[in-house]
């Protein structure tokens, strides 16, 4: 079953100790929509400010967990994505490899995507547990439309 909802994502970029550690450290807040499948969730971003441009790379981060909130890093899944346009339907490609600087800081997986054109496009994530995970096989499928 495929449940939508609306919530607040907290992020702390930051648990390392440093020399102004006596100043609060303000999370980044960011309002997504989430996805579940079987047991697991995924909240999409889209930079740059989830508004992807025609023609040039976007960077496409996706943190998922399982119920209860746990984590599932990268490296824990088995993870590609299918992007369609929605306005054009001969545009389809996957995206493998879901790799990126954003995954390497703070543990999300993410990709760089460019959209051939303007219109509305489905992203599907499709993932299984790589090792000795334990989560089903799942699929997210978010949309976003894509300016100029």
């Amino acid at each position: 079953m495929l449940e939508v909802a609306s919530i607040l994502l907290n992020l702390n970029l930051s648990n390392a100790p440093n020399l102004n550690s006596h100043l609060e450290i303000s999370p980044i807040r960011i309002a997504h929509e989430v996805k579940t499948s079987q047991e697991v969730g995924g909240t999409m971003h889209i930079e740059p400010n989830d508004r992807p441009v025609a023609g040039k790379k976007s960077i496409i981060w996706i943190a998922l967990t399982k119920r209860g909130g746990e984590i599932i890093p990268y490296e824990k899944c088995n993870c590609r994505m299918e992007v369609r346009s929605l306005t054009d339907r001969s545009i389809k490609f996957t995206v493998a490899n879901p790799l990126a600087i954003v995954e390497r800081f703070i543990g999300l997986p993410s990709m760089e995507v460019t959209f051939p054109q303007v219109g509305r496009y489905e992203l599907k994530l499709i993932g299984s547990p790589r090792g000795d995970e334990d989560f089903q096989p799942f699929e997210l499928t978010f949309t976003t439309n894509v300016g100029k």
